[in-house]
């Protein structure tokens, strides 16, 4: 599949709208956009400079239409994110909130993304990392990679969704244990849990999360923003309540063009 030409440092294009980053590197696969955490030395740990650079990497995936889907994954290294970065915390004492507050508004911009957003695990993710799987339509992790809380050890307690996502997810008894005890679980129980989509092979897992979100990417776009939009309502709104969103949704998706389209290609019997 053809890369999108490399240009100048700082530059956007209409091929590559993203500048050289520092902590991250973005491009473009058709219409996927691919994400990548460089900063192996420190884990692919989420320093400021690596949460402002997301942030922008993300505002151009949320405004760009020929953008489909986007895909977060932590280059082929056997980490995929340690989480906050510690070492900046420390030298920043009593900053905690000031470093956090724009980390808050990174992980609430990556859960009201209306693309698809597939969450690709090479290696180990601990803490934020952990917490960053939580955010995905599509979780794609390596079968060798292990995944856990560990901030009840340091004095903390998680700090990414975590407390409020993974009794939703997993039920309250299973999260309880996984926040208090800190305990290492395997890419089988992430499945066997229902917090990861794709269990493979560590050379596949970028392989694996572009051929989902090229599966995503097909979808209508605006039919996929009204699902996520009704699935997160799910989360914390009673059901008939959900179900009044829930219509309202359907008749925004399909009053759409591409509502229109998808009938005429199914009366002709094409499938998407």
């Amino acid at each position: 599949m053809r890369r999108a030409a490399a240009h100048p440092a700082g530059e956007r294009t209409v091929d590559n709208p993203w500048p050289e980053y520092r902590c991250i590197a973005a491009e473009r696969r058709d219409n996927i956009a691919l994400v990548t955490l460089r900063r192996p030395d420190a884990a692919n740990a989420l320093s400021r400079a690596t949460v402002e650079e997301l942030a922008d990497a993300l505002a151009v995936v949320s405004r760009k239409d020929a953008i489909r889907a986007m895909v977060l994954w932590g280059g082929n290294g056997k980490v995929f994110c340690a989480g906050a970065d510690l070492k900046e915390r420390r030298a920043n004492p009593g900053k905690d909130w000031e470093i956090r507050r724009p980390l808050v508004k990174l992980w609430n911009d990556l859960a009201l993304l209306s693309k698809p957003l597939v969450i690709a695990a090479n290696g180990h993710a601990a803490g934020g990392g952990f917490e960053l799987l939580m955010l995905g339509d599509a979780v794609v992790v390596s079968e060798a990679a292990e995944f856990w809380l560990p901030e009840l050890a340091w004095g903390g307690t998680p700090g990414g969704w975590g407390t409020q996502l993974l009794p939703r997810l997993v039920g309250p008894v299973l999260a309880r244990w996984i926040v208090l005890s800190g305990q290492r679980l395997t890419a089988h129980e992430l499945m066997q849990y229902g917090l990861a989509t794709h269990c493979v092979a560590p050379e596949r897992v970028l392989e694996c999360a572009l051929e989902a979100a090229r599966l995503l990417a097909e979808r209508p776009a605006s039919a996929v923003a009204c699902a996520k939009e009704a699935l997160r309502h799910a989360l914390s709104t009673p059901l008939p309540a959900g179900v009044e969103v829930e219509d309202r949704l359907l008749q925004i998706a399909t009053s759409s063009p591409e509502r229109q389209a998808s009938l005429e290609r199914f009366a002709k019997g094409k499938r998407s």
